[in-house]
Parts: structure tokens; C-alpha cells; sequence
């Protein structure tokens, strides 16, 4: 029998207006339904995000906190119980396009990369539709809110998510600082970003600020430097 290969682990908190728009595209996917698994980890909702939920029982493994814990603890806790080698997070207003998860396994197969990236289609308000393609190498930066196929037991060996408002920078430079970690492009827009108002791409700056600040707690200078 085939073994899964990649989890999709998604993390949402009341997301009831658009969790069904994300999950739909999980469980839409080309990929034969033996090669991944969907799971999803709610963090303590209490909107009508448990009830929508419900109604994929049986298609997804569903995780259920008691209290809102914030996105590293729920992304540590499914990473915690995920049990495939690889694995791509989802955010509950994205969504991945069908082909997305046979082109992860595709490229990983074909290059032994350990972390496979995708460009990604950033939807605006107004339906616009704008193209976010990577560089080569891939700046870490532009890995936030991207398909990214991430090893599970490296993830875990370096400690998960670190509760930071950048969380995800700071893990895929941790990430990029192990050299054994080998890391694959496919050229493709394969992830769709949401953003549900027009200020979304521009944070609070006042938390931007303070997000910095912890990253500089922790990162030395030259490992931040040229990062947006």
C-alpha cells in the first residue's frame, strides 16, 4: 500500500467565512488521495469555524485545542502528531491550487531536496490577481505565506515554531542555516494568498516594529541583514 508522503496541516482560528474555501482546496487536489492527508488544528474557535468543520469529518484529521494558544502552538501541536516525512502549511483564507501538492512530491522526488518551494498568486480585495514569483536561490522572506514543503523531522529537531511574530521567517532561516539542507524551486504559482483588505500586505507597524525587535533578540546582525 502507498504511504502518504506530505501532510497539509492547517491552523485556524474562526475562520468560518473562509476555512471551507481553503479546506475544499486541500481535498481538491490532482494528487491521488493515498499520497497525502489533510489535518487540521482548531485553535480553540468560537465562531461557527468547529460546526464547518464538522462537516469534513472523516476526510480530514481534525485536532480541537480548549483555548485559543496562538499559531506556533497550534502549528507545534499538529506538527507534533503529523506523522508523513513532509509536510505544507495552510492558512484558513488561502488556498492551493489542484496540481500543487503532485508538484511538491514531483520536485522532491526528482531532486532529493529536503524543502521545495512555489511561487504564489497573491488575490486582492477587488479579484485583482498578482504573480509573486521567487528569485534564485529563493530569499527566505519571500517563503512567508508560500507553498513550501517543509521536512517534518528536521522542523521538529529544531524546535518547531518559536511564538514570534515573524514565526515563519524565523523558521526557514533556521532552516537555510543548516547547510545540509538542501532546497528545490518549481517556478510555478501554486499557492494563493488571500488578502482580505487592502492594508493587509502592510502590518500594523507598530507590531512590524516590535517583530523586528525579536528577531534582533535573537538573530545576529548579519543574519538579518538585507532582509526586508
Amino acid at each position: 500500500m502507498t504511504q502518504p508522503r506530505i501532510t497539509v496541516l492547517l491552523c485556524t482560528y474562526n475562520d468560518e467565512q473562509t476555512v471551507t474555501y481553503a479546506l475544499g482546496s486541500a481535498l481538491a487536489q490532482t494528487a491521488p488521495p493515498s499520497r497525502y492527508r489533510v489535518m487540521v488544528v482548531d485553535d480553540g474557535s468560537t465562531d461557527a469555524t468547529p460546526r464547518v468543520l464538522e462537516s469534513f469529518r472523516g476526510r480530514i484529521e481534525l485536532v480541537r485545542l480548549p483555548a485559543n494558544r496562538g499559531l506556533a502552538a497550534a502549528c507545534n501541536e499538529g506538527l507534533r502528531r503529523i506523522r508523513t516525512p513532509s509536510f505544507v502549511r495552510l492558512d484558513g483564507d488561502d488556498r492551493l491550487e489542484a496540481d500543487m501538492i503532485s508538484s511538491l512530491l514531483e520536485c522532491q522526488e526528482a531532486t532529493g531536496a529536503d524543502v521545495v518551494v512555489t511561487d504564489r498568486l497573491e488575490q486582492r480585495p477587488t479579484g485583482r490577481i498578482q504573480v509573486r514569483r521567487l528569485t534564485e536561490p529563493p530569499k527566505v522572506e519571500d517563503l512567508i505565506a508560500a507553498g513550501t514543503l517543509l521536512p517534518t523531522d528536521l522542523v521538529r529537531r529544531l524546535g518547531g515554531y518559536r511564538d514570534l511574530f515573524w514565526e515563519e521567517l524565523d523558521l526557514y532561516m533556521r532552516l537555510f542555516a543548516n547547510d545540509r539542507c538542501k532546497v528545490a524551486h518549481v517556478p510555478r504559482p501554486l499557492y494563493v494568498y488571500r488578502v482580505q483588505r487592502p492594508d493587509q500586505m502592510t502590518a500594523d507597524e507598530e507590531a512590524v516594529r516590535a517583530g523586528w525587535e525579536q528577531l534582533r533578540a535573537m538573530w545576529p546582525a548579519d543574519a538579518l541583514a538585507g532582509l526586508r
